[in-house]
């Protein structure tokens, strides 16, 4: 059975980074499709980013870029360009929740991400919503609507008018305010979708939101809630192995195991 090499960048974007990045290793470890490296702010990640990305073998086997993190840690213009061209050349690139404000100097990351935080976007306050499945994809096979608790990103741009194929939607209430007196859209919003970069596939998953325990936000309450559905580990998981290209779908079986 082959395995994927999936590097997961990690630095500070104002959510709790490490227990996201702690989760999401030991989902791709699970499924034992995937051969986890870390680099940036985490502990014992053993180098910064930038220095991942001046491994020119490192990146050559490396199969999925996980962004869980802004792009301030490429702070070279070698690391920016080696990404642009790993991805171009056919490796996969995800981008985590809070990604999406985070790229404005970086028009070639933004063009991977695809929707991204302007003068129009906002987010409900962290609460209840139902996720739906939005068109008919092997990510999404056999995955019903469901309840999360979450931050609900609206209003988003797709700024350099890439193809998006729309997966996953959540309904923003009109009458729901932001922490910050921001009405919703009253419209479905996208919470997963997918892109393409040269011949790399790209994912822009919005969900995933984890307060930090510093924060008064979700003070006594479990702040894990957004990851807690099993449809999000699903969704991850498979989003994961599909920008990979390690499908493991057929239209026959399915997921192999069931994934995830």
């Amino acid at each position: 059975m082959k395995k994927y090499t999936a590097a997961i960048f990690t630095s500070p974007m104002g959510h709790d980074v490490v227990r996201i990045t702690n989760q999401v290793t030991a989902w791709l470890e699970e499924t034992g499709l995937f051969t986890v490296r870390h680099a940036g702010w985490y502990p014992g990640a053993p180098c910064s980013v930038d220095a991942y990305m001046a491994d020119e073998s490192a990146v050559s086997e490396t199969d999925l870029f996980f962004l869980n993190c802004p792009d301030d840690p490429f702070t070279s213009e070698q690391s920016r360009e080696r990404l642009e061209q790993a991805v171009r050349d056919g490796a996969g690139f995800l981008g985590f929740h809070g990604i999406q404000p985070s790229c404005r100097q970086w028009s070639e990351i933004e063009k991977m991400v695809g929707l991204l935080w302007r003068e129009t976007a906002s987010h409900g306050d962290y609460d209840w919503f139902t996720v739906e499945p939005a068109a008919p994809h092997p990510i999404m096979d056999g995955i019903s609507p469901f309840r999360t608790k979450e931050e609900l990103y609206c209003g988003l741009t797709n700024v350099h008018n890439v193809p998006l194929e729309i997966l996953a939607t959540a309904h923003s209430p009109k009458e729901r305010l932001s922490r910050h007196g921001h009405p919703g859209t009253g419209k479905e919003e996208p919470v997963l979708t997918l892109g393409r970069y040269g011949k790399g596939i790209t994912v822009n998953f919005l969900l995933g939101h984890v307060w930090p325990f510093y924060t008064g936000h979700g003070l006594l309450e479990n702040t894990m809630l957004s990851l807690k559905p099993p449809e999000v580990r699903k969704m991850l998981l498979r989003s994961c192995l599909w920008a990979s290209r390690g499908y493991a779908y057929t239209a026959e079986t399915g997921w192999e195991g069931g994934l995830c």
